[in-house]
Parts: C-alpha cells; structure tokens; sequence
C-alpha cells in the first residue's frame, strides 16, 4: 500500500456534514465495525517511545495511531475513561511497515478492532 495512510475518501467525513462543532475533519474517523471485523488483541504496555506516523481524528471516545519504534510497528488504541478499558492499550502483535499499512487500513474500514 503506498501513499498517504491518514486519508482513505471510505473514511474521511466532508467538512459540510459533520455535526460536531469540534471536530475540523481534517484526520479520518474509523467507520463502523462491521460483522466480519477481525479482533486485536489490546495490551496496556507498547515498545516504548515511537513516531506517530497516522493517527485518527480525537474528536470521538476512542482515537488510533499507528506508531513506529525502531522499524516496528503497533497500533496505540486511547479511550476516554471507562470501566473496563484502560486509557491508553497498544496492541500485542508488532508488525513490519507493510504488515502495519494493512492493519491500519483495515482499522479504518471497519474490519478490525
């Protein structure tokens, strides 16, 4: 997958439609989950320090970025505070670069939470 991995014209929201006076819409929102979603697995500790190199718009409960740590890959799930669920989890699995891109676009399709 090449190219710009923050927009994807599936996921982005037109500026003219949002209803939230506080979301800009400049940074994709995750569409829906959909039935044959595929399950992450979400740990409370990552790799450490990384370059956010995608992330997803903050104006909803949770928000993603995909994050770099030395040439691998997680994905930094941050929620809103709720029972349950920790503020700040990354998932298990580590990934190359390309492996990371296809996570990432399927997080953003709906077909993996």
């Amino acid at each position: 997958m090449d190219g710009a991995v923050t927009a994807s014209a599936v996921v982005l929201t037109s500026p003219d439609v949002l209803t939230d006076e506080d979301c800009p819409g400049i940074s994709p929102h995750p569409a829906a989950p959909r039935p044959e979603r595929m399950a992450l697995w979400w740990i409370e500790q990552g790799l450490g320090h990384g370059r956010v190199v995608a992330y997803t718009c903050s104006c909803r409960m949770t928000a993603y970025e995909l994050v770099s740590c030395g040439g691998v890959y997680q994905i930094r799930r941050r929620t809103l505070s709720r029972r349950g669920v920790p503020p700040v989890s990354w998932t298990a699995e580590r990934w190359c670069r390309g492996e990371s891109l296809e996570r990432w676009r399927r997080l953003l399709a709906g077909l993996a939470r």
